[in-house]
């Protein structure tokens, strides 16, 4: 049985488990549950290790990327298209989800009766991205100073590379030993999957979607459009590339995605990917793969999008174009600055919120059903690393079409 359909069989008895389990015992069935201990701890294993690989994934992907980079191929070059492309999809992202859901009509809920507990402490927008302090970042799991200072090692190492061939030669090794890390962890993904599902629906039922169907329905309807004519018009548009045999490509990475709701946990699965399936090379992917997983949030902007104007409906809080405009630009620079952990979309809102005069304590309404469009988005966002990673590595004729299209 091939690695995919291991996961989608995973995915069906996980979620089928799940039901059976909240329907049969629904009455005694808590988090407190020996089953469900056993399925978190399987879940949080996993991705733990998979959060464990992610620092020196990132540290030694980005510079042995920039390292490998051939002089035909300007670093300031890279950067701009790849954070131009980012910038442009995210743009649209957020756009398609205002205008979807600028034509339903929300039914207003009794919002007095929301918690007003909800816990803003995560949400605390950090204003200095640049690392003052790398050991203390590396301590707090900050990517994007992870990033910044990558990107600076690798710049200044490329600048002096024919003069330190041992260094080079080490962190090609250690790249080579986390990468072989990774596939080991990525070998139990169908056993994660399976108890990640079954902890979901067993926990809390397919009752929590029926509230907030319209605002879930038009999310997905808008990550649906997203994923589909905008990734293939701009495949068509800027690199020439069939979206079909791009769409056949990413389907493995679009359920492990799927599954574990992190963009950043899916780095080496994407990584892989990239490479293997759609023939980028490693000195683009390298570089692009990890720079998208911090701050290419497509799907997370679409959930943005559509979570401000479904709240500003049910407050009864006119959005005018003027704050249609700032949804736009605090979304996009809030994306940019979500973690790719899971959930991580939802704590940003506080971001947008407070720039139109949403109230917070409409935020936790849409904690019911944010679990599962937390695992869309998060397949809508590394897919989109994936179609940009494309394109850039098409227009510097970085990209093995063979592969691409076999």
């Amino acid at each position: 049985m091939s690695f995919t359909k291991k996961i989608i069989v995973a995915m069906i008895l996980g979620t089928l488990l799940g039901v059976t389990l909240n329907l049969l015992i629904s009455d005694t069935f808590s988090s407190n549950h020996i089953i469900i201990k056993f399925f978190t701890l399987v879940s949080d294993l996993f991705i733990s290790a998979l959060k464990l690989i992610i620092i020196p994934l990132i540290f030694f992907s980005i510079v042995c990327g920039i390292l490998s980079l051939s002089d035909d191929v300007p670093l300031s070059r890279l950067g701009i298209k790849t954070m131009s492309l980012y910038v442009f999809t995210t743009i649209i992202a957020i756009s398609i989800g205002l205008l979807f859901s600028s034509f339903v009509d929300f039914n207003p809920v009794l919002l007095a009766d929301l918690d007003s507990s909800y816990s803003l402490e995560q949400a605390e927008h950090k204003s200095n991205i640049f690392p003052s302090n790398i050991f203390k970042s590396l301590a707090e799991g900050n990517i994007i100073h992870l990033l910044i200072f990558s990107l600076l090692i690798g710049i200044a190492a490329s600048r002096i590379k024919e003069n330190i061939q041992t260094f080079i030669d080490y962190i090609y090794q250690f790249n080579m030993i986390v990468n072989e890390l990774v596939k080991i962890i990525i070998s139990f993904t169908p056993v994660a999957v399976f108890c990640i599902l079954s902890k979901a629906f067993a926990t809390q039922g397919t009752e929590t979607l029926a509230p907030l169907m319209g605002y879930f329905l038009i999310v997905v309807f808008s990550l649906f459009v997203h994923f589909f004519v905008t990734f293939s018009l701009l495949l068509k548009i800027f690199s020439k590339l069939d979206p079909i045999k791009f769409y056949r490509n990413i389907k493995e990475l679009i359920i492990f995605s799927f599954s574990t709701s992190s963009s950043s946990a899916s780095i080496p699965f994407t990584l892989n990917t990239a490479n293997e399936k759609c023939g980028i090379d490693k000195s683009i992917s390298t570089f692009t793969i990890p720079l998208g997983a911090t701050i290419n949030m497509d799907g997370t902007a679409i959930m943005q999008g559509c979570a401000t104007f479904f709240l500003a409906s049910l407050y009864g809080i006119d959005l005018g174009t003027s704050e249609i405009l700032t949804i736009v630009i605090t979304a996009t620079v809030a994306s940019i600055g979500t973690a790719g952990i899971p959930s991580a979309g939802i704590i940003m809102l506080t971001v947008i919120f407070s720039q139109v005069g949403i109230p917070l304590e409409g935020i936790p309404l849409l904690l019911g059903v944010d679990r599962l469009l937390d695992m869309m988005r998060t397949s809508v966002n590394v897919s989109g690393d994936m179609c940009i990673s494309c394109i850039v590595a098409s227009s510097e004729n970085k990209i093995n079409e063979t592969t691409f299209k076999s």
